[in-house]
């Protein structure tokens, strides 16, 4: 996940979607609006050893539908669990086929040229 500052993550908390289990958070993922029709689902992560199987699916779909919610036609993921997303019915694209992923967060990452994250696409139509 990419570090963000305080105030960046507060903008950002209207995004996400947050999963909990008898009142304790077990997972979260947030849904960031790029252009008119593109979003990205990202920070998405579950509890290791408090979340029940499905946590991180659940989340997924619940953003897709958000998504589709918004009219929106293709969400994106930048993901080092590409099996995971390949089973939500994501495919692996070039990350510079996402330009503004990268002019946007990945210019101001410390991975960036040696970024080890794999870039999907779902399309909603």
């Amino acid at each position: 996940m990419l570090p963000r500052s305080h105030t960046a993550l507060n903008e950002a908390l209207s995004n996400y979607l947050v999963a909990d289990m008898d009142g304790e958070i077990i997972g979260c993922g947030g849904l960031d609006q790029y252009t008119t029709d593109t979003a990205e689902i990202y920070g998405l992560a579950t509890s290791p050893g408090k979340s029940i199987r499905g946590t991180g699916s659940a989340l997924v779909e619940a953003l897709i539908e958000k998504a589709r919610t918004e009219n929106i036609s293709h969400v994106f993921a930048l993901t080092l669990a590409p099996a995971f997303f390949q089973k939500m019915g994501f495919r692996i694209v070039e990350q510079k086929d996402l330009p503004m992923k990268v002019w946007k967060d990945c210019v101001a990452c410390p991975k960036y040229g040696n970024c080890d994250e794999i870039a999907m696409v779902l399309d909603l139509n």
